[in-house]
């Protein structure tokens, strides 16, 4: 494990800090890229931008006292900002705060476009980015398995977690699991999102596909199991889900997904 990626004297760079910015930097670049394509960069973009930006950082905080509340308790001594800075970081919570906070701005500047689609691609990429900090730097990786692809790790640094439920066995890599897909995702996107008649939609297609994927990898995370057997990341997902597949419910009913028939060809007499 690595969990420091360097120290310049008594200034140190965490990997996990270090992957999730360049993950959102890597992001924006993306997303900035693809609103020069489209045209649609205005000074309006940029505070929405800059709240998702916020949105993120808060949900992926937040999200925590839900998922992990162990974390939280560890440092209920501690005085907010700091507990803040040492509890972890939710993906889901990223995702769903930043999300809520590009909403809230639109409502707010009164801007109607949708931009999911400039996300789609940004999304898959920075999360796989950002991933690779965790699988460097976090443990226990996922459950105990006898698949020839588990990793294991060093006592040593099993030893330097308070908790590593697994860890003197190989595990399941769930992070690079994660990258896995995103990667696959975004080259999906990549090739096929022409094809995504619906403005918005590609994006929503994929946050089905992850949220479905996160859903599933949970049984093989090491996340305490809450009501009825699920973990809390789980129970955030079963809202998320619903709401995804009523929204393609919806379009389907719609008719949004429904391509034109093309004309039939002219057959007359040449004039």
């Amino acid at each position: 494990m690595y969990p420091v990626a360097a120290r310049f004297g008594e200034f140190t760079i965490a990997t996990h800090d270090l992957f999730s910015v360049l993950g959102l930097v890597v992001g924006f670049a993306i997303y900035y890229r693809e609103l020069r394509r489209r045209g649609w960069l205005e000074p309006r973009i940029v505070w929405i931008s800059l709240a998702a930006v916020f949105g993120a950082v808060i949900g992926s905080r937040v999200a925590t006292a839900w998922e992990r509340p162990d974390w939280w308790l560890a440092y209920d001594a501690l005085p907010l900002t700091q507990a803040l800075e040492v509890s972890g970081k939710s993906i889901i919570g990223a995702i769903a705060g930043g999300y809520l906070a590009i909403a809230a701005s639109k409502r707010w500047l009164g801007y109607r476009r949708s931009t999911g689609d400039a996300y789609a691609m940004a999304i898959p990429v920075a999360t796989a980015i950002g991933r690779i900090g965790c699988f460097l730097s976090e443990l226990p990786l996922g459950t105990p398995t006898t698949l020839p692809w588990g990793v294991r790790v060093d006592p040593a640094a099993a030893a330097s977690f308070a908790a590593c439920p697994g860890c003197g066995q190989p595990m399941h890599p769930t992070m690079l699991y994660e990258i896995g897909f995103n990667l696959v995702a975004a080259v999906l996107i990549w090739r096929f999102r022409s094809r995504v008649p619906a403005p918005g939609d590609a994006l929503k297609l994929y946050l089905l596909a992850a949220a479905t994927f996160r859903f599933l990898v949970e049984y093989i995370r090491t996340s305490p199991p809450q009501a009825l057997g699920l973990t809390a990341p789980q129970w955030v997902l079963v809202p998320i889900l619903s709401l995804l597949v009523l929204h393609f419910a919806r379009q389907v009913r719609r008719g949004a997904w429904r391509v034109p028939v093309p004309p039939a060809a002219y057959v007359g007499v040449r004039p």
